[in-house]
């Protein structure tokens, strides 16, 4: 049976006091898991978030170019019933597995406004961004050369027209230039 909530953190805490008075003096201990529990429900979760996002922020490193992932997944085992499943959109360093930000989505469309909105709120400078095809967005797009970063999106027949121009270009560049495609493939 897995351990969660409340009584987890208090556990871990009692566990590692010593490690965390490294980082704070904790002269009467750990909390109990009710004077938790009331700390956590008194946090703001916009505020938790923000300061979440600036920390990640400060221990990112920039050593050229930074590849940051958005993927929306479902929760394993989250429906309940009536109860629709959870969804998050999660954003994730590649180089060293750091999720930066998570943020729920309600709905399959609903992930393009969300992506955004993360975008807007995040440091992407000198980052390249992938997303999956749903995210092949002028929006999107606009959003991520605002932030001055860069991005590899994927084209599918969701946008069918992108799509054409691009076999079109390749097609070109196989008829045209045959060595220097060849050249780049090693």
């Amino acid at each position: 049976m897995a351990l969660g909530g409340w009584k987890a953190i208090n556990i871990f805490g009692v566990a590692q006091l010593d490690w965390l008075r490294e980082y704070r003096g904790f002269s009467h201990g750990i909390p109990t898991k009710h004077s938790i529990g009331r700390i956590i429900r008194g946090l703001k979760a916009d505020s938790l978030v923000s300061c979440f996002i600036n920390f990640s922020n400060s221990i990112r490193e920039n050593h050229g170019k930074e590849h940051i992932s958005f993927d929306d997944k479902v929760v394993c085992g989250s429906k309940y019933g009536d109860i629709d499943a959870l969804q998050l959109m999660t954003v994730m360093v590649i180089e060293n597995g750091l999720i930066i930000y998570q943020k729920e989505t309600s709905t399959k469309t609903n992930e393009i406004p969300v992506m955004q909105s993360m975008l807007a709120s995040m440091n992407i400078e000198n980052a390249v961004i992938t997303a999956d095809a749903m995210h092949c967005q002028t929006e999107t797009a606009q959003s991520i050369r605002k932030g001055k970063g860069d991005y590899v999106l994927q084209v599918k027949k969701n946008q069918g027209k992108l799509l054409k121009e691009i076999e079109a270009h390749f097609y070109i560049a196989e008829r045209d230039f045959p060595k220097v495609l060849k050249q780049a493939q090693i």
